[in-house]
């Protein structure tokens, strides 16, 4: 079931697929702690701010974040929100976890990846996590599957 976000104007549903990609594409999700931590440190902030995360998928060099009932951010507020407060929190609290891939004041790549998407379930979540991380190649080009390509 669908669950649609209503206010005294209007009926929404907003989902967002982000993408996030540690400084110097460096894999420090190969670490388990470190995986825990940001998904943690992630969780909490949406809660401060009123937005929710229904998924994470981690990849060794990246972070795919689902994200719901964001209707009063912009995308690019969410990112600065998530990898803001991450980061500070990971270079401040944790640095021994990758202080041997990441160096300077940085733990986030400087952009990220957005696209708005429709009902997603977690079955979808879940086989889009799990099977999109196999890439395949376009003619000389790498690419990896999309959400959509998952959807039931």
């Amino acid at each position: 079931m669908i669950e649609l976000i209503r206010s005294s104007h209007s009926v929404t549903e907003t989902n967002l697929h982000m993408q996030f990609t540690p400084a110097f594409r460096q894999d420090v999700f190969q670490d388990e702690d470190t995986r825990i931590l940001v998904r943690d440190y992630m969780l909490a902030q949406s809660r401060r701010k009123g937005f929710e995360i229904s998924a994470f998928g981690f990849g060794d060099d990246h972070l795919h974040v689902f994200v719901s009932k964001w209707k009063n951010f912009a995308p690019a507020k969410l990112a600065q929100l998530l990898k803001g407060y991450t980061s500070r929190m990971m270079r401040k609290l944790h640095w021994d976890l990758f202080r041997d891939k990441l160096y300077g004041d940085m733990f986030w790549s400087g952009g990220y990846f957005a696209r708005t998407v429709g009902a997603v379930n977690a079955e979808t979540v879940r086989k889009y996590v799990t099977e999109s991380q196999d890439y395949s190649y376009a003619g000389s080009e790498l690419k990896q599957r999309k959400l959509l390509e998952f959807a039931s």
